[in-house]
């Protein structure tokens, strides 16, 4: 028995190298037809499973520095390079070029499904940020004709909910974490958006608080799910099930409301408005799938509430650093490759020959190395600049929300939440000052990377 399970054994590690020999083979092969060159590889100590990687990435999130050690890796290898990850082979990038065909030029041939689906269908369903093909394309399609401008230019929602927010700061100089507040007032608007209503977060609901720590805890786990990849059966966090089924109950019911309100109405007049907009409603209209329309409402409730909130707190973190800026402004994603692709760039040690990437290849496009590429922002790419957008006219080496047919359709949203709730604070408000002794801004991983140690400042109030 014993010689039988070794036998086998040494068969399969056989197997294993024979199979690893001839796609290497068949990949030189590849590259040498299509004229490609090969960028450089991560210098791996295990060759066969890349451990060595996963745990060197696993521990920079423990650490709290990814960002920066992917940073530093770019700078080290180069703006594309390879790593293996468990056998599959991860292209690394922040070339723009690459992006542009991956997004753009040759989206059809790359996915998010492989890589998301099965990590996330307990919280997305077949919500349009994981899914590719036809579930995609409908539920793209019923997002997008519910986004029109009518609905994202409604200040009188954003008036009402930011008149809230400014009540609950101090107006003596007092320190102050924004970051809960922005999550809070932000989580209002874009609950009041979706759903018609606002879910009292500013006027601390307990309702609203457990909702948001189910929440909170579903996308962390999720996001370790999707780290962990092939390993993800070794997340076994029971509290993970049960704070993703809170969620999908709290839209369910949402859900069922809406549906019940499409049937006291009944079919709705051409042209007609109504005086509550809920984007619920809108793609209640469109389709009658319970399950489907639980998918759509917590894929567009999943960045909606917390990408404004990140990027107001961001902004407010680096401004209460540099207080200048303050004083001035009044004046002033990873795709799997679903068929083998050749790309214009990114090959060879410099980047500039074409790119073979084979079917099941990883491509990894890391935004935030990107937006701090010298090449294209300059030798100060580093610093918190934002007079530079005076001059700077950014393509490819800028796209915080995707690019091609699958940019975020939430995009306006945000920005007019942001612009809306900025100006609001400079109108009150003569100085922002930090109350923070760390000074340099520390990551904390959510599905978004936010500030670990939030937003601590003084504001001080114009008269």
């Amino acid at each position: 028995m014993v010689q039988f399970t070794t036998l086998f054994a040494f068969l399969g590690v056989l197997s294993a190298l024979c199979y690893k020999l001839l796609s290497y083979i068949l990949y030189r092969a590849a590259l040498k037809r299509h004229g490609c060159s090969q960028p450089p590889r991560y210098p791996h100590k295990d060759p066969f499973f890349g451990l060595d990687y996963f745990f060197k990435t696993m521990n920079a999130f423990k650490q709290g520095n990814f960002l920066d050690s992917k940073a530093s890796e770019y700078r080290t290898y180069g703006k594309t390079f390879t790593t293996n990850n468990f056998g599959t082979t991860v292209f690394h990038t922040i070339d723009s070029e690459v992006s542009k065909a991956v997004f753009s030029t040759h989206v059809a041939k790359f996915g998010l499904q492989p890589l998301r689906y099965e990590t996330a269908k307990h919280l997305w369903g077949n919500g349009i940020i994981v899914v590719d093909g036809v579930h995609w394309q409908r539920g793209r399609a019923l997002i997008r004709a519910s986004f029109d401008v009518v609905h994202i230019a409604n200040f009188e929602r954003l008036r009402k909910l930011t008149d809230v927010f400014l009540r609950l700061l101090p107006t003596d100089g007092a320190t102050i974490d924004l970051m809960p507040l922005f999550k809070r007032l932000i989580l209002d608007t874009s609950s009041e958006f979706i759903l018609g209503e606002a879910m009292g977060a500013l006027s601390n609901s307990k309702e609203c608080d457990d909702f948001m720590d189910a929440f909170a805890y579903a996308q962390k786990g999720t996001a370790i799910r999707s780290m962990l990849g092939r390993l993800k059966f070794l997340h076994l966090d029971k509290r993970w099930w049960e704070a993703c089924k809170q969620v999908t109950d709290y839209a369910d019911t949402h859900v069922e409301e809406a549906l019940r309100r499409r049937e006291k109405r009944g079919e709705r007049v051409q042209g007609e408005r109504k005086e509550r907009l809920r984007l619920v409603d809108e793609m209640a209209e469109e389709t009658q799938d319970r399950v489907a329309l639980r998918s759509l409402v917590i894929s567009v409730f999943s960045p909606a509430h917390d990408g404004a909130a990140i990027t107001l707190s961001n902004a407010m973190f680096h401004i209460a650093r540099n207080p200048l800026v303050w004083r001035r402004l009044p004046t002033i994603n990873q795709r799997q490759c679903l068929e083998s692709t050749i790309l214009p760039f990114g090959g060879g040690a410099t980047g500039k020959e074409p790119l073979y990437v084979p079917k099941g290849s990883i491509m990894e496009i890391n935004y935030r190395a990107m937006c701090r590429d010298p090449t294209f922002w300059g030798p100060d790419a580093h610093l918190f600049k934002p007079e530079r957008w005076e001059d700077v006219r950014p393509g490819w080496e800028y796209t915080p929300f995707g690019g091609g047919p699958r940019t975020c359709p939430g995009m306006r949203l945000v920005f007019t939440e942001f612009a809306y709730v900025m100006v609001m604070l400079l109108r009150r408000f003569k100085e922002v000052q930090n109350r923070d002794p760390e000074l340099e801004w520390k990551e904390e991983m959510r599905m978004t990377f936010q500030s670990k140690n939030g937003c601590l400042v003084g504001l001080i109030p114009e008269y």
